[in-house]
């Protein structure tokens, strides 16, 4: 019955009148090209989106910058973006979990869903060696007008969110998965360091599970003072980088100290030490600062990309004190988390976004996204009807 079912919404999608379908792609000479394409219509299991917001990720202007990532290069052109929502317009054949005019976040990472995939079949789709995640090469990303999708990787969410809502639901995932896996608690002491666009979101997911006291550090005064209008109880400490790591954490200890007023804590003299950090940038420095500030037997979780490999790490350390420490990979089951915590008014996603450009002026966005002379934290582009 389900091709049946589907039928009519296939006829409907080749009867459309459809615009240009702007792309906004990175080559392999590190550039931005605004590409202009027709959009392509459904097949079985697809669903065709008009895209209508999409977040500018730190991961876009790597890919932009670099001509990739890690382990993944562009060789020719790779279409941007990944935090996007919008509302199907298509389905192909067989598709029943959503239908023209639903509004839909996307979920970029797609598995393989294989019965010999280990991954799949335990859960942890997102280490799906096989994974496609759209916008890492040779997947195209959704920083588009019109995107394919496969259909039961869209998310349906209630028609009173905001596509600016939906698309942020991607970030949200990333610090959902990590709030989960980290395990933060009430009255936990939390440290976050960096306060760029996935450091205010997790910093909103720690309060919301009730650590206390939260500090967050950053080397930018600007950002910090933007974290603290997001969540007025946190504490806001600036990075002096002509400081050791060391000094840098007793200074941070001492913060924590001063805000539980003496109270015991777990370090020597009743000092208050984060039991568990929650490291938003990847940076070397930021890594060991966070081993050094925190309590022995505590977490360091790492979320922040960085180089491939650290080259002054303070093993002994986080050794000799017990100190765990954790990664994530981008995120699983959140999904349906996310929508239910912004639908209900719970996380407030729409507070991270300081800037807005339409998809015509998507390279400027990304553009304006890296330049670290003007204040970003996350930069938003929409399309209207």
């Amino acid at each position: 019955m389900a091709p049946v079912a589907a039928a009519p919404a296939v006829v409907a999608a080749q009867q459309l009148s459809l615009k240009e379908n702007l792309t906004l792609m990175a080559t392999h000479e590190s550039k931005l090209e605004l590409v202009k394409s027709q959009a392509q219509m459904p097949g079985p299991g697809q669903a065709l989106v008009h895209v209508r917001a999409t977040g500018v990720c730190g991961s876009d202007v790597h890919f932009w910058k670099h001509a990739g990532l890690g382990p993944w290069k562009i060789t020719d052109k790779t279409a941007l973006g990944h935090e996007s929502g919008g509302i199907v317009i298509a389905v192909g054949e067989g598709v029943v979990n959503v239908k023209p005019g639903d509004r839909v976040a996307i979920e970029p990472g797609v598995p393989c869903g294989k019965a010999t995939c280990n991954f799949c079949l335990t859960g942890q789709y997102n280490l799906c060696p096989s994974v496609d995640f759209y916008s890492v090469p040779p997947a195209d990303g959704t920083l588009r007008r019109y995107h394919l999708h496969p259909a039961g990787w869209l998310h349906k969410v209630p028609e009173t969110m905001s596509y600016a809502e939906i698309a942020l639901l991607e970030p949200l995932s990333v610090c959902l998965h990590a709030t989960a896996q980290a395990q933060l608690r009430l009255g936990q002491p939390c440290l976050i360091t960096g306060a760029g666009p996935i450091g205010v979101v997790q910093l909103m997911c720690a309060n919301a599970s009730g650590c206390s006291p939260i500090v967050i550090t950053d080397l930018s005064q600007e950002r910090l003072d933007f974290a603290k209008t997001v969540v007025p109880e946190v504490i806001p400490f600036k990075i002096d980088l002509s400081k050791t790591e060391q000094e840098t954490a007793r200074e941070i200890v001492a913060t924590f100290t001063k805000a539980c007023s003496g109270v015991g804590g777990t370090g020597l003299n009743g000092e208050v030490m984060p039991a568990v950090t929650m490291e938003c940038t990847g940076v070397e420095s930021s890594i060991a600062t966070a081993g050094y500030a925190t309590q022995p037997s505590g977490l360091v979780f790492v979320i922040g990309v960085g180089s491939s490999f650290l080259k002054n790490f303070p093993f002994m350390h986080f050794s000799t004190n017990e100190i765990t420490l954790k990664f994530l990979f981008r995120y699983r089951d959140t999904w349906p988390r996310a929508i239910r915590l912004v639908s209900a008014g719970k996380i407030d996603v729409k507070k991270i976004v300081t800037a807005q450009f339409p998809l015509e002026r998507a390279k400027e966005a990304v553009e304006h996204a890296a330049d670290r002379t003007k204040f970003s934290v996350k930069t938003l582009i929409v399309d209207e009807e």
